[in-house]
């Protein structure tokens, strides 16, 4: 079916549940709201442990703690407390169910990652103010569990802007859309119409390296007669650091640590009326980084013995500099208002879009070098360039039904989004013969332009079918060009007994579109030794290696659980998940000698003759289905001391384990007797993140004092690395750890508050690498859940009016 006889399908949809509701429903006066409104911030101490929400359902008045499926609302209170200086670190710390690896390598080093409930990072839905953000324009290509993703970089959306995040553990993607498969992230930003704050943090790791230093401002304004507009902007250095130990070989050795970011951020928000019952919304970010990342150390023995001509350039070795320049960008503007049949309405567009430029420092082309007796010691060495443009349509109303307990809340929507991705070639030193040593250029035959369009309509209903007994019903068709029509369903209900227990599940189906990166992207590196690439799907040269198309990855999930609020300061949840993945995308195993260089070949280069038996390619395909099943938990207690304070505890939990259901080799893999998913792949999506994280942590508050005491237990994981000569692997193993965190902060007056506090206060370093692997390659294990560097020790001052 073509997109366009789908949109009027879609049209049609939306204009009959419009049409059929009104005729057999009589609206509920005072029921429905204007446009969808943020949630609360979560709570202090002292005050509610509950909070509003808008995520998971658009139904209006829906509270965290009586809500279907599991939601953990952070508050941008207890962000500032993790010390943390972005959104992604400070996440990790608060949500259990949320894993970053510590450092990547290449480009991965660049830009980073994460997993929830221990899915890839393209299984997670990122919203701002409810609205879908875009994607990074990097593709993750390291070997561990993000591999071959390009996900949204919370990295660079500003912290001072945020007001509360909400975390939805469970597939959403009927009512959001594709990626919505473990989960959803929706960052409110601050509606502040007065009152200004400015933060200073500056610390350091305890081990050495690490510097960091950051300032964010935040602004707001009066807008209008009854409007807001809310400013923030900040800056933000991190040093490097270095934890690599001596060398066991004559191979480069490994630095491993984090790179060196410098990173600038603006964001506003704002909304005014425009008549009555018409508001104009606003918001956007605009982040520009910059990073430095180290790449293998070549010692001066190394290169007498394999670059000889290069070492009057770098009679001490040299390490490589991998730099890449960001521009990122996203802005949403819209219209909402009521009609005079009381029906809430809301139009927007939003567009993202994000511009990388990567350069390769110190460095050299030993090709360059020996035929023309020169060599630049700095390359160009591409670009990713990635943008989406979506508009939406959304229509809620309240209906009141005869004999029906409560109102029944229907929305119905439409969104169209039109993506776009580009990737450039190096300058012609970069990628000649050898290519600029540990970052060749990428060819003039990696180089493309691609696009594609979607459009999507849904129905959400949800409802009290008894006082006691709440259902949210939801269903979403979607036609990505090129992939064809999806539909997903979602059913989720509620049923307290009691305040203090209540019964709860959801089972429902979602989709993760591939995207244009993962179909798009290709690596090229030919030299007189040997060949390798990454072949773009599509491409001829796909074809006679006979990969397939992407097609989505599907899910199929269902939860079951219980949820309860025994007393005004006592709450808690306890739920079960299964998420089956059918198609999950990974890297192939490489196809190697002549088929491979035929393929390079096919795409526009040639492979000499001595070279192709030394050649292989691989490309990305729907390698795997699995299936994730695990537990979220959590407590909430408040304790009131009464002059001697208040205490906020939080216990939250997660367990999860993936197995793998089935292996889908391609025939081409399997005539060249090539496994889809080899030893290290197979542990990157089954063992290399905890098990299991538990997190406690107790909020004191005393006058002007308040103290965050956070104790985390990260439970064993595993990653597989190779051995010396290449021939066989040997498990590492992440030991069980607990990581503790505090901070202290004091208000000195009405205005400044200074705070102290660690990361990882007693710094504790994961065990080291297996002595058995590959000796050039990590100190510790990189995917460390709690890191590499060991302690983290800072100072805050916050001045606010």
């Amino acid at each position: 079916m073509n997109q366009k006889s789908y949109f009027g399908i879609n049209l049609g949809l939306l204009m009959w549940s419009v049409s059929a509701a009104s005729v057999w429903a009589q609206s509920a006066p005072g029921a429905a709201t204007s446009g969808v409104q943020p949630a609360a911030a979560a709570s202090a101490p002292g005050v509610t442990l509950d909070s509003m929400v808008v995520t998971g359902s658009r139904a209006v008045n829906r509270s965290q703690q009586n809500s279907t499926t599991p939601i953990q609302v952070i508050s941008a209170k207890d962000l500032a407390a993790t010390g943390q200086g972005n959104l992604l670190d400070a996440l990790k710390t608060l949500v259990p169910s949320l894993t970053t690896p510590a450092v990547g390598y290449d480009a991965g080093a660049l830009s980073r990652t994460f997993q929830l409930r221990g899915l890839g990072p393209g299984e997670t839905l990122v919203l701002v103010n409810g609205k879908r953000r875009h994607l990074s324009a990097t593709l993750y290509a390291d070997e561990d569990p993000s591999q071959g993703a390009n996900a949204v970089d919370l990295d660079l959306i500003p912290l001072a802007l945020i007001d509360h995040v909400e975390v939805l553990l469970g597939s959403a993607a009927a009512q959001y859309g594709s990626d919505a498969i473990a989960g959803v992230i929706n960052i409110v930003l601050k509606r502040a119409s007065q009152g200004s704050t400015a933060t200073v943090t500056g610390g350091a790791y305890g081990s050495g390296g690490g510097a960091t230093g950051q300032a964010d401002v935040e602004q707001g304004l009066p807008f209008g007669d009854d409007g807001y507009l809310t400013l923030s902007a900040g800056f933000r250095h991190h040093g490097y650091s270095n934890q690599s130990g001596p060398s066991g070989g004559p191979e480069p050795a490994r630095v491993q640590g984090d790179p060196q970011t410098n990173i600038g951020t603006f964001g506003f928000n704002l909304e005014r009326s425009l008549t009555p019952g018409v508001t104009l919304y606003s918001f956007g970010t605009v982040a520009d980084r910059t990073v430095r990342a180290y790449e293998d150390y070549r010692s001066p023995s190394y290169i007498s013995e394999n670059m000889p001509e290069l070492a009057a350039l770098y009679p001490n070795g040299f390490s490589p500099v991998e730099r890449s320049h960001e521009t990122d960008f996203s802005f949403t503007v819209g219209v909402k208002g009521r009609t005079d049949s009381n029906w809430d309405w809301d139009l927007s567009t939003t567009y993202g879009r994000d511009e990388i430029s990567l350069s390769n420092l110190n460095t050299a082309n030993y090709s360059l070098l020996t035929d023309n007796g020169y060599t630049p010691t700095s390359f160009y060495v591409g670009s990713y360039t990635s943008s989406e443009l979506t508009t939406n349509l959304d229509l809620r109303k309240s209906f009141q039904l005869p004999l029906w307990s409560a109102p029944v809340n229907v929305a119905v929507g439409l969104e169209h989004r039109y993506e776009t991705f580009s990737l450039g070639a190096g300058e012609p030193g970069s990628y000649y013969e050898t290519g600029s040593v540990a970052f060749p250029g990428y060819l003039p035959t990696d180089a493309s332009s691609s696009n594609r369009q979607s459009v999507a309509a849904y129905t959400d209903v949800s409802t009290h079918i008894l006082p006691p007994w709440q259902v949210d019903l939801a269903v979403r068709a979607e036609d990505y060009q090129a992939l064809g029509a999806s539909v997903d369903g979602t059913v989720s209900t509620r049923y307290d007994f009691t305040d203090a227990f209540g019964v709860r599940g959801s089972a429902g189906t979602g989709t993760h579109a591939p995207t244009l990166v993962q179909d798009h992207y290709s690596a090229t590196n030919v030299t007189t030794g040997g060949a390798s690439i990454q072949i773009p799907l599509g491409s001829p040269g796909a074809a006679i290696l006979g990969a397939p198309n992407l097609k989505d990855e599907t899910s199929r999930q269902f939860s079951l659980g219980i949820a309860g609020k025994p007393t005004h300061n006592f709450d808690y949840s306890l739920d079960f998940y299964q998420i089956d993945v059918d198609n999950r995308i990974v890297d192939s195993g490489g196809i190697y000698g002549p088929l491979a260089a035929e393929a390079i070949a096919a795409n526009g280069t040639t492979v000499p003759a001595d070279a192709v038996e030394n050649t292989y390619a691989q490309f990305f395909t729907n390698g795997a289905d699995t299936r994730t099943r695990g537990i979220d938990a959590a407590l909430n207690y408040l304790t009131d001391y009464g002059r001697y304070g208040s205490v906020k505890w939080n216990l939250d939990a997660n367990y999860n384990r993936t197995t793998i259901r089935h292996i889908n080799t391609p025939a081409s893999l399997a005539a060249a007797g090539v496994s889809v998913l080899d030893a290290i792949q197979t542990s990157n999506l089954t063992t290399a993140t905890p098990r299991i994280v538990v997190s406690g942590a107790g909020v004191y508050t005393l006058g002007n004092w308040r103290v965050t005491l956070r104790e985390t237990y990260y439970g064993k994981s595993t990653q597989v690395q190779w051995s010396t000569d290449y021939s066989t692997v040997y498990p590492d193993n992440v030991n069980p750890a607990f990581i503790t965190d505090l901070d202290i902060a004091y208000k000195i007056n009405r205005n400044v508050t200074v705070a102290l506090g660690a990361n990882n206060l007693f710094n504790t370093f994961p065990n080291k690498n297996n002595p058995n692997a590959e000796p050039n390659f990590d100190m510790y294990p990189h995917l460390s859940p709690y890191g590499i560097n060991g302690g983290y020790y800072y100072m805050r001052l916050t001045w606010q009016i």
